[in-house]
């Protein structure tokens, strides 16, 4: 009876951190976990996540012969990647970027089951638990970076498609004008809907059965051409609809059912590609040792020791706390107030304007200034500059203008980095040179000189992902992750030199930026 009862308990105890330790999970990252299910119910682009862990479950559960060959045993190696975990825990709250987090959440899934049942359990599970990265959202200067040029690559392409049919159709940057109506493909309609899922499907279908490197590469890098042009056949059968039944036809039912056919024809032709590589000449290569049929291990082989699975818990419980400290700066504010912004400067005259409350919301900072500046004889300059006193994940960072402006037909046609000297201008903390991107923007006969930089903590950047890297560095050190962003247009005539455009914006982008110091801390 004892020896019964040993077994048991022996038996139960491996329930222990199968219960406690993703309770802890689940505790420390619950807004993480919210705001995950959030993106995946309100986001079509990354929807397929709600279907990641059931499908890794069932690809652990696959290996459940192998598994039961396996005595578990404690590895006390994992304790790095559980502090791995933690460091990309606070990188991702000081460098305002929830993929990061979402990151580490996995981290410490992938480190407790290396630490509670030993390396080689962890190799068995090695796909399933690197699936569940499928489940997260691109990160999010990945995704604003992807969204507009899919945006453009599809609208492109589907007034081609429409042209090769007949259909009149010209394209302005993401808006179809057929004449009778104009179709705009905004964000929500950028593809991702059907290469995030489709991709999905390759990485299965790759690791499912062809074992050889290059069949396996093929089958996950054709989904992106698969649903890339999956996308522009909806956007054309879009145009279609609407040229025969009118726009409110495209925008109701079919607009929705679309996407599901579109996406299910798709699936047909990859599955019929899948086949076609199955059949393909090609062996894996040969084992390098011949596997040892074991026995599969009883009772002993669950029993867990209890030490890894206390520190277990307690590491990720006590991950919060600490990245609390590190990750939550204190908000910094201005040294003055930007309405005190001059209004006239170096015989510029200035007049105040505003933005609309849904788009500072979605700007997310907590101060800005918008000054039109007219000077007699010159075109007009409209300086913006948004504060952040800190910078933190959801949106609360600063967002590069390289995404923003060339919405609704502005195309980029110059783009580099300069820098101009303080000369005979009081210069700045940041040295006395200041250095920002120069970007030609042009919308038709429409043509704009575009000055921005990012300017604050006694620093100068042009690169976000630069300012993100002295982000995280000076909130560790220094504990401030504050930041402005700086912005000039000036409009250009459409015989003017841009050089001369220039020669206006230089000196005025050195005053605003010697001025503006004296206003961030």
């Amino acid at each position: 009876m004892p020896d019964i009862m040993s077994t048991l308990e022996k038996k139960q105890f491996v329930w222990v951190p199968a219960l406690a330790i993703p309770a802890a999970i689940v505790f420390t990252y619950w807004q993480t976990i919210q705001s995950l299910y959030d993106q995946w119910m309100n986001n079509e682009d990354f929807s397929h996540g709600l279907l990641i862990v059931p499908i890794a479950l069932y690809l652990a559960w696959k290996k459940k012969d192998t598994l039961a060959r396996i005595r578990f045993r404690t590895d006390w190696r994992a304790l790095f990647l559980f502090v791995f975990a933690i460091l990309a825990y606070t990188v991702g709250e000081l460098g305002a970027e929830l993929f990061t987090t979402r990151v580490s959440m996995l981290l410490f899934v992938f480190a407790t089951v290396w630490l509670l049942f030993g390396w080689e359990t962890f190799k068995t599970l090695c796909f399933p638990l690197l699936f569940l990265l499928l489940m997260l959202p691109l990160p999010g200067f990945i995704y604003r970076n992807m969204t507009f040029p899919l945006q453009i690559i599809s609208s492109k392409f589907s007034v081609d498609l429409l042209n090769l049919f007949g259909i009149m159709a010209y394209r302005e940057g993401n808006v179809i004008d057929m004449g009778f109506t104009q179709l705009q493909v905004v964000e929500a309609c950028n593809g991702l809907r059907f290469i995030m899922p489709l991709f999905t499907v390759g990485i299965l279908f790759a690791f499912a059965e062809p074992k050889i490197w290059w069949k396996r590469a093929i089958l996950v890098l054709s989904t992106i051409p698969f649903a890339i042009g999956a996308n522009i056949i909806r956007i054309a059968g879009t145009g279609v609809v609407s040229l025969f039944w009118g726009a409110k036809a495209a925008e109701g039912f079919f607009h929705s059912f679309s996407g599901w056919a579109v996406f299910m024809i798709c699936f047909g032709v990859f599955w019929c590609l899948y086949l076609l590589v199955k059949k393909l000449p090609g062996e894996p290569p040969a084992a390098r040792q011949t596997p040892v049929e074991r026995p599969a291990v009883d009772g002993p082989a669950l029993h867990l020791k209890p030490v890894p699975i206390v520190l277990a818990f307690l590491l990720v419980c006590s991950a919060s706390f600490f990245v609390s400290y590190l990750g939550q700066v204190p908000p910094r504010p201005l040294e003055k107030d930007l309405a005190l912004f001059p209004m006239t400067l170096d015989g510029w005259t200035g007049e105040k304007d505003s933005m609309e409350a849904d788009v500072w919301e979605q700007v997310g900072g907590q101060h800005y200034v918008m000054i039109n500046y007219a000077h007699p004889g010159e075109q007009p300059v409209g300086f913006y500059t948004a504060y952040y006193e800190y910078q933190r994940k959801a949106g609360d960072f600063i967002h590069s203008p390289k995404l923003c402006l060339p919405g609704a037909g502005w195309f980029i046609d110059e783009n580099l980095v300069r820098t101009l000297s303080y000369e005979g201008l009081p210069a700045p903390d940041f040295g006395d040179t200041l250095t920002f991107n120069d970007m030609v923007i042009s919308k038709g006969e429409s043509r704009q000189l575009v000055y921005y930089w990012y300017q604050g903590r006694q620093r100068n950047f042009t690169n976000e992902y630069l300012a993100k890297f002295y982000m995280i560095w000076d909130g560790i050190w220094r504990r401030r992750t504050d930041g402005a962003l700086v912005r000039l247009i000036r409009p250009m005539g459409a015989q003017e030199p841009t050089e001369a455009a220039r020669k206006v914006l230089d000196r005025f982008a050195l005053r605003v930026s010697s001025e503006l110091d004296g206003y961030l801390p």
